[in-house]
């Protein structure tokens, strides 16, 4: 099955299984594809445990001394024996539950929202990292940490990468700050361990290995998130925000989705990499919005299926079916399918590469867009009714009206 795109990045999933956002009692829209006719079920739910009453069940050191010092980055001693437990014991002190309370409207006043999930220090400072989606929109949130109750603001959010950070001024004594690492050296089959507070059972802890890696999947905003690590250690309502380690007892990951059918963990979970995190930090602990890249496409995968229906002179790459207006890709003259969305015909540019780098299919385009900066020039090769011809973008900020 052909996948379909949406202004870049934003596109169906053809999985038989849903995205869950980490909360099994609200359920989102279910999503569709035109791609070929299909109808994909693909669907969204909210990540983190949401409760009514509490009845339901290297890349920032100038911006943040601390981490700067080298204290952030330092390699923990060599575990021996049980690793997972010695992982946990040196975690489970910076790992906090985050409470965040939706603003209630005139109809529900006494029964505000809760949206549970988890957090951990990554400096001295009192900063907190988690998921946007955690914080829920919210400037100040409640953590939890020690049997103490602190008042968390909210400094800093990505809601494109479900990112964010929480500050506790002043910060609790004896903070020992999580060690960063780095997603880029893992590999299928490395040990990770995950820490939260799945359904209210806080600090638990969960292993299990590296499943894949450079995963995506779609997202509420419209926007793909590409680069993520696939685990399947048990993650579950609540592990929202909180730390994957590695068998050093660094953080390569902030755990964020799982896909299941039953709304709870089947062993297909998804981390943000933290790499993703120290790129944005400065901009995070700043409080300056974070700007992500936007080609503006509509797409479809080349598949043997659109080969034989179309007779593309390809095997792979993205059938440009239209452009965002005013986007980049439509300012740069690329030249979508003149059947239009729901009709096309085959007939749009082809895109092989970008920046001489093949294309395969529509995730390797995203993930290629994602690692560029807003105002880069990329240059695409194009197919064009069979000629070759290079189109030059300029990319712009994903706009925050974009919708899905």
């Amino acid at each position: 099955m052909a996948k379909h795109w949406e202004d870049m990045d934003h596109w169906d999933t053809p999985r038989s299984g849903r995205w869950s956002r980490f909360a099994p009692w609200m359920v989102a829209t279910a999503a569709v594809c035109f791609a070929l006719g299909l109808v994909c079920g693909s669907m969204w739910i909210p990540r983190t445990v949401s409760l009514d009453n509490r009845e339901s069940a290297g890349a920032y050191p100038e911006s943040n001394p601390s981490i700067a010092s080298g204290q952030n980055n330092a390699l923990p001693p060599a575990l021996s024996g049980n690793t997972v437990s010695q992982i946990y014991q040196m975690a489970r002190p910076s790992v906090v539950t985050i409470t965040a309370v939706a603003n209630s409207d005139t109809s529900n006043k006494n029964n505000p929202a809760e949206d549970i999930g988890t957090g951990f220090f990554i400096d001295d400072q009192g900063d907190i990292a988690t998921n946007n989606h955690v914080v829920n929109g919210q400037t100040t949130v409640s953590i939890s940490l020690d049997n103490h109750s602190y008042k968390g603001k909210v400094i800093g959010t990505d809601a494109l990468d479900d990112l964010a950070v929480v500050r506790i001024t002043p910060p609790p004594s004896g903070i020992k700050p999580l060690s960063l690492g780095t997603a880029k050296t893992l590999q299928p089959g490395d040990l990770v361990v995950a820490i939260g507070n799945p359904f209210e059972l806080t600090a638990s802890v969960s292993a299990g290995i590296v499943s894949g890696l450079n995963r995506s999947m779609p997202t509420d905003s419209g926007r793909l998130m590409s680069g993520l690590v696939q685990t399947d250690a048990a993650l579950n309502p609540g592990n929202s925000g909180g730390p994957l380690l590695n068998a050093s007892g660094q953080v390569v990951g902030i755990n964020t989705a799982i896909e299941s059918p039953v709304e709870g963990s089947v062993g297909i979970g998804f981390a943000v990499p933290i790499d993703r995190l120290e790129k944005v930090l400065p901009k995070l602990l700043s409080g300056t919005p974070v700007d992500h890249p936007w080609l503006g496409i509509i797409g479809l995968d080349i598949t043997p299926a659109l080969v034989q229906k179309y007779h593309l002179p390809v095997n792979q790459g993205v059938l440009v079916i239209g452009t965002s207006p005013g986007g980049p890709a439509s300012k740069a003259g690329l030249k979508g399918d003149s059947g239009g969305q729901n009709n096309p015909v085959g007939d749009g540019d082809i895109i092989t590469a970008v920046n001489g780098q093949p294309v395969a299919d529509i995730e390797s385009l995203t993930a290629y867009i994602s690692n560029q900066n807003v105002g880069d020039v990329v240059h695409l090769s194009v197919l064009r009714h069979g000629r070759s011809m290079d189109v030059a973008a300029t990319l712009q900020a994903w706009p925050s009206n974009l919708k899905k």
